[in-house]
């Protein structure tokens, strides 16, 4: 047997046992060749792993997770990451222990889970603040008429429907009505001449209900309408009022879901209690 070969079978009997990586060093070039394959079990465990829904980063969480382990928590990119493996802290008062007795760990057991944002809401958000001409706002609001809840239908698609017929007009000038809508004066073109005159109101305000993240609740998100008009041209457009509020809250839904559980109706009318992960796993807000 060569010296090689007799390291080797060295490392796996003797140093295995210990918990040392076994390895022999090449005399000639005095390279060094580890055979951590070659291990009943890994010294150390690297694992990343990316979950796509709540239920299943709380699955695994807890299958996996110790009194160390600590959940990162970034609320504005949905971004919330598990370490199971974090830094184990003393036992006892961290303002009077010695902290140099808290014993580092590799931080290399990660669970991944990128609360991702709805596609209609990512639309909507999108959208916001950009400038249409009239048949093209009228196109996006017939687009988006599911997702709003305020005004009512009816009178949404009055509004859809006037935009879209009234293309060959020149808009005159805006008042603001009593009850909070905006009236517009418009004059028609026949043939060349001058042809009846009328109005077109919209609402000040229109509100969108909306699921903000996969799997999250629904929220009602106000957007103000906006107008501008220039040579007889009318630009519409809407800014989403408190949209950082929006998905904050859709956010926290989602850590408390994570950190206590809920409780979810069916179908049939029974209730589903779905769990949170373990109680002593630690819960921050931030990055890592």
């Amino acid at each position: 047997m060569s010296d090689f070969q007799q390291a080797h079978t060295i490392g796996q009997t003797s140093l295995q046992k210990t918990g040392v990586l076994p390895f022999v060093v090449v005399p000639e070039s005095g390279h060094v060749h580890t055979f951590e394959d070659t291990l009943v079990r890994p010294l150390q465990l690297k694992q990343s792993v990316a979950l796509h829904t709540a239920k299943d980063f709380i699955s695994y969480i807890n299958r996996f997770a110790d009194k160390n382990s600590v959940i990162f928590v970034g609320v504005q990119n949905g971004h919330i990451r598990g370490v199971l493996d974090y830094h184990e802290a003393l036992e006892a008062d961290p303002a009077t222990s010695d902290q140099t007795k808290n014993q580092p760990r590799h931080c290399k057991h990660i669970a991944v889970f990128n609360v991702a944002q709805t596609p209609e809401f990512i639309k909507i958000r999108e959208a916001s603040g950009e400038k249409f001409t009239q048949e093209k706002f009228a196109l996006f609001l017939e687009d988006v008429m599911p997702y709003i809840s305020e005004p009512v239908a009816a009178e949404l698609y009055e509004i859809v429907q006037t935009l879209s017929a009234k293309t060959g007009v020149d808009f005159k000038s805006a008042i603001r009505t009593d009850n909070g809508q905006v009236s517009l004066t418009y004059a028609e073109t026949i043939e060349a001449r001058a042809g009846a005159a009328g109005n077109l109101s919209i609402p000040e305000k229109i509100v969108f209900g909306i699921q903000v993240h996969r799997g999250g609740e629904h929220y009602a998100i106000p957007a103000r309408f906006r107008y501008r008009i220039s040579n007889g041209n009318l630009t519409l457009w809407y800014d989403l009022d408190q949209l950082e509020k929006a998905i904050e809250k859709s956010m926290e839904d989602t850590v408390d879901y994570i950190r206590s559980g809920k409780t979810i109706s069916e179908q049939n009318g029974t209730e589903s209690v779905l769990p949170g992960v373990h109680d002593f796993v630690t819960i921050l807000e931030g990055a890592i």
